[in-house]
């Protein structure tokens, strides 16, 4: 059955941010020096980072596979429709770009100035867009399906995920960019998994 198979792709969606947090707290414990409140996540897949393989590929390029799986999800479970449609591929877009990441590391620092640090500036940049947008963007089909609650929860904290960028510009704020990078980041995350939780719960028990 159709509800039965999504299954995996919304398991996708809870294991993802979970792995990809666990491997970045791991790998920033592990790297003496890192100070993981002050330092951006790419720092860690740097071209001066120790970990820059393992937090590449089993962190930013395996995310986005988790990513690109929940997106099938989204599509599949929820129904066709315009907004439906919009939700998949740019889902579908961040956890392409987010796999891309994994291949084009931040210069040392992350202060890119080479072809591959700005290319790493740019893939980074296009999942912490789009994630928090198709929280705002389905917030009618959540409520549809699931209630007001719901479509208030998925919009709300898309504005939280998006507001972070802007944060990082205020110049008391900056040099605290590793926090508010992780926050950005955590929210887009927690809402990719919460949603991937309610959807399975949602399943009937013939379906499970």
């Amino acid at each position: 059955m159709k509800s039965k198979s999504n299954k995996i792709f919304f398991i996708a969606g809870i294991v993802g941010p979970l792995f990809y947090f666990f491997i970045l707290t791991i790998l920033g414990h592990l790297w003496s020096g890192y100070n993981p409140t002050l330092q951006s996540m790419s720092e860690i897949g740097s071209v001066g980072s120790p970990y820059k393989d393992v937090m590449n590929y089993l962190g930013f390029s395996l995310l986005g596979v988790f990513m690109t799986l929940f997106s099938i999800g989204l599509l599949r479970e929820f129904g066709k429709g315009i907004l439906q449609y919009l939700a998949f591929f740019m889902v579908l877009i961040a956890g392409l770009f987010m796999f891309m990441v994994g291949f084009f590391p931040c210069d040392v620092a992350c202060i890119d100035i080479t072809q591959t640090g700005k290319i790493h500036s740019l893939t980074s940049t296009v999942p912490a867009i789009t994630l928090p947008l198709v929280a705002m963007l389905v917030t009618t089909v959540l409520t549809k399906k699931w209630g007001k609650r719901w479509g208030y929860f998925s919009f709300w904290l898309g504005v939280l995920a998006m507001s972070s960028g802007p944060i990082m510009f205020i110049p008391t704020i900056a040099p605290y960019l590793g926090l508010v990078q992780r926050m950005g980041m955590g929210i887009s995350l927690l809402w990719m998994a919460v949603i991937s939780i309610k959807t399975i719960i949602s399943t009937p028990p013939e379906f499970k």
